[in-house]
């Protein structure tokens, strides 16, 4: 993803805004644990891998103990007013719980967005380019 965001913002590469969408959820993340980022815009996230095997071998999720998220780091590396959450009521694969643990760990409410009948967000929706442009709006 590093590459990604210095191709996209060749002279400063925390000019990117991440848009993450259910495993990606977790890559938008993990990079903010490390680098610094404009803004981050999080579909379907999960905190854990669901005991999907699969899922754990990206070495994204949090076995126990190990491997924690880091959110502090995330709130360094991107301010907490551009962070935004999507979720809905009725997602068929990621429990309302397992996003809500992601919106407490950064801290966030009016950025998190429960919507009705989204599902697993498969389909395009205007909530997420109105956050988008509000970002790209952003000083």
């Amino acid at each position: 993803m590093r590459t990604v965001a210095e191709e996209a913002s060749p002279g400063d590469p925390s000019n990117v805004i991440l848009v993450g969408h259910s495993s990606g959820a977790q890559a938008a993340l993990r990079y903010t644990e490390l680098y610094p980022v404009h803004g981050v815009v999080l579909v379907s996230a999960t905190y854990s891998d669901l005991g999907d095997a699969h899922e754990r071998m990206s070495g994204y999720y949090p076995q126990g103990d190990t491997n924690p998220y880091l959110f502090q780091d995330m709130l360094t590396n991107c301010k907490r007013e551009s962070w935004y959450q999507f979720h809905s009521d009725d997602d068929p694969f990621i429990p309302l719980y397992e996003a809500e643990k992601i919106r407490d760990g950064l801290g966030l409410s009016s950025t998190y967005n429960m919507l009705s009948g989204r599902s697993h967000f498969f389909d395009y929706f205007d909530e997420l380019e109105t956050v988008i442009d509000v970002l790209i709006s952003e000083d």
